[in-house]
This record gives C-alpha cells, sequence and structure tokens, in this order.
C-alpha cells in the first residue's frame, strides 16, 4: 500500500466512517507502522484535532443562547407538527376523500387506444411549501454555525501566537537533563536550522543536533529547541538552550540580526539556572537562546562564535 492510499484510509477512520473495509484498515495500519513519514502526518493531523476540540469546547457560550436556540427548535417542530393538520378540521379520512380524481386513456401502439385507468392525484397539503421551507432552515442554520466556529478556529490557527517573552517561559521550563527525552520535532526543516554562525556547529549539542520539541505545543505553533554546552576551559561548563520559532508565528519579532548584535534581557530563573537572554531574527525563522549563567558567559558565547567565524 502506498503512502496516498494509507493516508486517506486512515482519514476516513479518523472521520469516524464505519464502513471501511477491515483489510483496508489493517493494510494502512500496517503502513504506518513502517513509514516515519505517514506516521509523522497522522500524528500531526490527530494533535491538531485534539487541539481544535480543545479550542472548541472552551469556547463560551453566550447568555442565554442555549435557551433561545432550544425555543426556536420547539417553534419550528410544531409548526411542522401543526402544518400536517388539514386547514379545515377535517379528518385524515375526509381529507383522504377530497383527493382528484381523473380519468386517462392509455394508448397502446401506433395510436391505438387501450384500457382506460383510474388514477388518484393528491390535491396539494395546506401549508405543505410552508412546512418545507421550515424544515430546510434547520439544516441550513447549523451549516452556518459549523462554518463560523470552522472559520474561527481557523483564524485562531493562522494568528501568530509566540512573544519572545513568551518564548523565554517555555525554554524556562525545560529540563536540560531530560532533553533527549522530548519528542522530535517534526515541522517543517527549514523551520529548525540552526543560526548562520559556522560556530554553532562547533558547540557541544546535548542531542546532537537534533531538533526537539516541546511537549505542549500544539502542531501548528511548535517550535525546535535545542540544548547545547560552551566548550572551553571553564570550571563549570556553560550550558544554552535555543529556540527557532517561525517568524510568522511571532508577535513583534526582534529587529536584531544576529547574536552579536543582539541586546541581552535581565537574569530569569531557569531549569538549567540562573540565565540571561537574547533574540534575533535571520531571514524568516526568530532565535531565542537562554544562558546559563551571566554577561560573562554570553560573552564566552560571543567570544567563542567569532572566533570560529573568523
Amino acid at each position: 500500500m502506498d503512502c496516498r492510499t494509507a493516508l486517506q484510509i486512515l482519514d476516513c477512520e479518523r472521520a469516524g466512517t464505519s464502513d471501511l473495509p477491515a483489510g483496508d484498515l489493517a493494510a494502512a495500519e500496517a503502513h504506518l507502522a513502517g513509514c516515519r513519514r505517514c506516521r509523522a502526518i497522522v500524528q500531526n493531523r490527530r494533535r491538531l484535532d485534539r487541539k481544535i476540540g480543545r479550542v472548541l469546547r472552551a469556547v463560551d457560550v453566550p447568555r442565554g443562547a442555549r435557551e433561545r436556540l432550544f425555543a426556536q427548535l420547539a417553534a419550528l417542530e410544531t409548526a411542522a407538527v401543526a402544518s400536517e393538520q388539514p386547514a379545515d378540521g377535517r379528518t385524515d379520512d375526509a381529507a383522504k376523500a377530497s383527493f382528484d380524481v381523473r380519468e386517462e386513456v392509455c394508448v397502446g401502439p401506433a395510436g391505438t387506444a387501450g384500457r382506460a385507468d383510474f388514477v388518484r392525484v393528491r390535491a396539494e397539503e395546506p401549508g405543505g411549501p410552508k412546512r418545507s421551507l421550515w424544515r430546510g432552515l434547520v439544516p441550513v442554520t447549523a451549516c452556518l454555525a459549523v462554518a463560523a466556529i470552522a472559520f474561527f478556529g481557523v483564524v485562531w490557527l493562522m494568528t501568530p501566537r509566540w512573544s519572545v517573552d513568551e518564548v523565554r517561559l517555555q525554554l524556562a521550563r525545560v529540563d536540560f537533563g531530560s532533553l533527549e527525552a522530548l519528542g522530535d520535532f517534526n515541522g517543517k526543516p527549514e523551520a529548525s536550522h540552526l543560526p548562520a554562525e559556522p560556530g554553532w556547529q562547533k558547540l557541544e549539542w546535548r542531542s546532537g543536533q537534533s531538533p526537539k520539541s516541546l511537549p505542549d505545543a500544539s502542531s501548528k505553533h511548535q517550535f525546535a529547541v535545542y540544548g547545547f554546552v560552551v566548550p572551553g576551559r571553564q570550571r563549570h561548563p556553560i550550558r544554552g538552550l535555543l529556540a527557532v520559532v517561525p517568524r510568522r508565528q511571532m508577535r513583534a519579532p526582534p529587529t536584531a540580526q544576529s547574536l552579536s548584535t543582539a541586546p541581552s534581557s535581565g537574569y530569569l530563573s531557569a531549569g538549567i539556572g540562573e540565565t540571561v537572554s537574547v533574540a534575533w531574527t535571520e531571514d524568516d525563522v526568530v532565535y531565542v537562546c537562554l544562558v546559563e549563567g551571566g554577561e560573562d558567559s554570553l560573552a564566552t558565547l560571543r567570544q567563542i562564535l567569532g572566533a570560529s567565524a573568523a
């Protein structure tokens, strides 16, 4: 089974389709177990489903909306029941007796007249078109409500989520010792590139330059996280964390274009100890870096990167 067919079958299963052949579903699951790319796609879709579900469940229902909706549904049901009764108060038998009866002659081959058939034609029921109109408005209203919810959900997903301070706080929660236990970053490769300075490639990386993602970040708004150690003769190695965030997901991206020109922030208590942080923008990504220690540690990192680049 190829990737496209497997993903289509799993999409149907995700949508709750009940008439999928068991063999096709089993084959798709077997393909998923052996295909890393499809497995990542399916995991992202399922995470997105859960995220949308949490968002929709968190939407506050306006006060009185539930009661107004039930009242309108009750009025529609009452109108539908009333329209089924004859307008002149006659019983069902009397109404049936009022059907028009007309005689038609069946014309046989070559224009010969055949036997006469009696065809009963029921007269138009009072209120029929009106009842059909009301019944037709119910699904239309429901579709409009679902479309509005979906629209605002998409707007929420496409709205820039992170600020530099929020990324700093997310990094501060990371335990450097258990960094390798975090899930692998499954976003686009261009959203996990290291900075352009060659010196970054010479640092000691916690997970072998394998980008990780935060456990509570959605598939749409996740970003790559790296852990590194600054080489040197320091008594205590300087540790650091680097976040790579797509620029379109950032609110007010920093204006600095490199680590050497980025101003440092104040001290922040983090999982790796007291840190300072810097943030800068390169092309389509924003980098946010936490460095263990103070300004001296940041100066050491800048010196090593500058010397490596030279």
